[in-house]
């Protein structure tokens, strides 16, 4: 039954959710600008880091404050996946971008927290753990209990958020001592993320009834069917899984091949040279 109500759909500003994205910005702004002299003597303020970092917080409020909140918290599994998505896929990988790389030594190679971060940003460890999580958040009961509680909600976006920077740290790594993946394990790693999401995919998308169905009875918006929307909810997964593993590991692989292909051509002058000095 198709349920036709008004839809609300407004801009949300939660004290919380505001107060915790200046705060963070506050603390990025005195880290990198006053405290930069302490903390990393000669090193310079990049605006561009900076920008991609505020970037980052601006979109991370149209996640969670915009419109889009509403419409996938009361109405459309679709607006939740692109959601998740985009801070899984857009909003982690800026913030890696964004904070500098000598603010993310002094946070992650402290000798309290090295021994942790070791481990943890290894990519078999990474794989599983942005896996495993992505999974069990689109298990109905979890899912459908976050949407009732608010609080479990917002708990279940930050994990995403910290489990998405875990994912995309052995391809962006900007440390030597936590550094990115080999070349070849790079490929395999982002070839096999998306193989890891088909159980979720095909569960969504193929299923012939709805899966979680406090869609079912929510009021239906831009005329889409619950079954519609959970097709298109598949769709977008699969979509911007395609598209944000895709291109990294394209670009990576022209990296690896234009490498190998110096070294080779570097040998073979090597080779030249010294059978020319030897005749």
């Amino acid at each position: 039954m198709i349920i036709h109500e008004p839809i609300y759909a407004f801009w949300q500003f939660d004290p919380v959710l505001i107060g915790g994205i200046l705060t963070v910005a506050l603390a990025y702004a005195l880290a990198t600008g006053p405290l930069r002299g302490r903390l990393a003597p000669g090193e310079p303020y990049r605006r561009g880091a900076a920008a991609t970092f505020y970037g980052a917080l601006v979109l991370f409020f149209v996640v969670e404050g915009s419109p889009l909140h509403d419409l996938a918290e009361r109405y459309l599994l679709s607006a939740h996946m692109v959601q998740h998505l985009l801070l899984s896929y857009v909003v982690a990988r800026m913030l890696i971008v964004g904070v500098p790389a000598w603010l993310w030594r002094a946070m992650l190679t402290h000798p309290r927290v090295y021994p942790i971060s070791r481990v943890a940003l290894r990519p078999v460890v990474t794989f599983a753990v942005f896996s495993l999580f992505f999974a069990l958040w689109h298990v109905p009961v979890i899912y459908q209990a976050a949407l009732m509680n608010p609080t479990l909600h917002h708990v279940e976006h930050l994990v995403f958020l910290l489990t998405a920077v875990m994912v995309w740290w052995p391809i962006l790594s900007p440390l030597e001592e936590l550094p990115r993946a080999p070349y070849l394990v790079r490929l395999a790693y982002l070839f096999t993320l998306p193989i890891a999401q088909m159980p979720v995919f095909a569960g969504i998308t193929f299923n012939p009834d709805v899966v979680y169905p406090i869609y079912a009875m929510a009021p239906r918006a831009f005329g889409l069917s619950a079954m519609a929307d959970q097709a298109l909810a598949g769709a977008i997964m699969k979509v911007f899984g395609l598209f944000f593993f895709g291109v990294p590991f394209t670009r990576i692989f022209f990296e690896w091949y234009q490498l190998e292909n110096g070294r080779r051509v570097t040998q073979i002058d090597m080779r030249r040279q010294t059978t020319r000095a030897t005749t």
